[in-house]
């Protein structure tokens, strides 16, 4: 007896196959909605042009890649006041930073460490929270490092933003 090896294609392969291949385009797609920043972020300190309500605050410039320039602006709201007994000459802050761009502004908490007083290094680790215009409902994250000479500091800033639009 011979058998019919011309089976019928169950009517769910089309919209089967379709799905599998659509999800295996999602990651590439999500990868486009991310971009790589790497910029350059040169600060001073200052205690005019700081927002309302502060004292002081680091006022700066960025430039990186992506059309990521702007102005900056950092006032430290929490810091702890004592050093871990093997580094006692580091510093450990948080606050927001705000990144100002023509193509909008971007929030960011950053939580860092730095050596006390006024010469030494810097690094610190920036969580998006917010943003307006293009970088409205933005996610992602950036990694300064860097050093402080006096009032300024020169640091470079690594990291990736995401739009959802």
């Amino acid at each position: 007896m011979k058998r019919n090896m011309n089976l019928a294609k169950p009517s769910f392969l089309k919209p089967a196959l379709a799905l599998l291949l659509g999800a295996a385009v999602l990651p590439a797609m999500a990868g486009d909605r991310c971009k790589e920043i790497h910029a350059d972020l040169d600060e001073i300190q200052s205690t005019t042009g700081c927002n309302a309500g502060l004292t002081s605050c680091f006022l700066g410039e960025v430039q990186g890649g992506h059309g990521f320039r702007g102005v900056t602006h950092f006032a430290a709201d929490s810091a702890v006041s004592t050093s871990p007994a093997t580094s006692p000459n580091m510093l450990i802050y948080s606050g927001p930073f705000e990144y100002r761009t023509r193509r909008g502004n971007i929030v960011a908490r950053e939580t860092g460490v730095t050596t006390r007083g006024s010469e030494g290094v810097v690094t610190a680790y920036q969580e998006i929270v917010s943003g307006t215009g293009e970088y409205a409902g933005a996610t992602g994250y950036f990694f300064v490092s860097g050093h402080k000479t006096g009032g300024t500091v020169e640091t470079f800033v690594n990291g990736e933003i995401c739009k959802t639009h």
